[in-house]
């Protein structure tokens, strides 16, 4: 007998919501802004959490980055040119377990042309192996080799943003492209990878000797920018962090109180990044999602609360024909389940559309999944309970003959 009272109680709430059609469209749309919020924020965090998963995928477990100067002077562009080649050199010969070690300098904004079709792209000079120190496939091609580097053959490997660039659908294997003033052979294509480091696409980049950078573009035979180190015992990676430290402390002549002038990136300060960044992502976006969605329910309170006083003589007629105080409460708060499960949904389904829009730009993943349409259910839910109950009790209050009467 209760279940029919309350399914006619329920339908009631149905007419009604179906009955005033401008008051419920204001009311969705006032929670489905505030579940959009909610979409996007936890679909930033989502795609926040993956991106982190795929840099530390791309960067190795086994990795290490070392970069001359340190943080502090990159950002003040004070001198940053403090690893050698000679420090490489001796890297290789002090660590047994580093199989794979490559040195790295680059330039920006280099011109790269073939034919009718330039770009402006990163030229990276390094070793044979840059392609294995990043776990970076050659998917057209192969590698240039040691005897390449060592004789400065003017070589490259192109990312695929710059092949596409230049070739469009043209086979670049064994063709000639000019980097800067000097034609360069190409001996292979990088595997696309998609993963953008904010914005920046790292497919758009070419790849040459090290030795061609230093003779044609930088004309620096002593210092490199950055050395990437893999080492075969993982799990002792920490302690071989601090004793590579310790070495090139040592070379550089630094002594006690005087900091590094070279940066070390390993798996654990990436980590530590992007959990910084996530929790202050969160942090604020859900400060911004709690204002939103409030703002919603206060309008959707408000509207409630005009409504009641429009329908007066209506919950008076219902009282009158044998409705409790209980029965016009639950029919309020129905109908505040109702327009606010609506709103959720068509919250969802825009914030959703306006995630696949975000993404399209590149600039970073807005990751949605199922949970989030529950999460939005659940403070469809809340926002019912909390800004329902004052329109609700105001209803189940009016007294049936003055309401009558009005």
């Amino acid at each position: 007998m209760m279940m029919i009272k309350f399914i006619l109680i329920f339908q009631e709430s149905l007419k009604s919501v179906l009955s005033y059609r401008l008051r419920s469209f204001l009311s969705i749309l006032s929670i489905a802004l505030g579940i959009i919020g909610v979409t996007l924020v936890v679909g930033a965090v989502n795609g926040a959490y993956q991106k982190a998963g795929q840099i530390l995928s791309m960067f190795g477990p086994d990795s290490v980055l070392v970069f001359g100067g340190t943080q502090k002077n990159q950002a003040t562009g004070f001198r940053t040119k403090t690893l050698t080649f000679e420090d490489l050199y001796a890297i290789r010969d002090a660590f047994p377990t580093a199989y794979i070690l490559v040195p790295m300098s680059a330039r920006g904004d280099i011109k790269v042309s073939y034919k009718g079709n330039y770009v402006k792209t990163f030229v990276v000079g390094s070793t044979e192996g840059y392609s294995k120190s990043w776990t970076w496939d050659i998917y057209e091609g192969s590698d240039f080799s040691k005897e390449d580097v060592d004789k400065a053959v003017r070589k490259c490997l192109l990312g695929s943003y710059v092949k596409d660039q230049l070739f469009l659908n043209e086979d670049p294997i064994g063709k000639y492209i000019y980097v800067n003033n000097f034609a360069c052979q190409v001996s292979g294509v990088l595997e696309e990878r998609g993963i953008s480091n904010f914005g920046v696409n790292i497919n758009d980049r070419v790849i040459i000797p090290i030795t061609v950078l230093s003779k044609f573009i930088t004309g620096d035979y002593k210092y490199i920018t950055a050395m990437r180190i893999r080492f075969e015992d993982v799990e002792n990676l920490n302690n071989r962090i601090e004793e590579l430290r310790q070495f090139l402390r040592y070379r550089h002549n630094l002594g006690d109180g005087k900091d590094d002038d070279f940066t070390i990136v390993g798996p654990g300060d990436i980590l530590k990044f992007f959990v910084a960044i996530g929790g202050a992502l969160i942090a604020f976006l859900t400060i911004i999602t709690l204002i939103t969605v409030s703002v919603g329910g206060f309008v959707m309170a408000n509207l409630f609360l005009i409504s009641v006083t429009e329908r007066t003589k209506e919950i008076g007629i219902r009282r009158a024909l044998g409705a409790t105080k209980r029965d016009i409460f639950l029919q309020f708060i129905f109908e505040f389940f109702i327009i606010t499960l609506l709103g959720a949904i068509v919250g969802f389904f825009l914030g959703s559309a306006m995630a696949k829009i975000i993404s399209s730009f590149k600039v970073f993943e807005v990751v949605i999944s199922l949970n989030i349409f529950f999460i939005s259910i659940i403070i469809s839910g809340a926002l019912a309970l909390i800004f329902g109950v004052a329109p609700a009790k105001k209803a189940s209050e009016i007294n049936p003959i003055t309401a009558i009467r009005s």
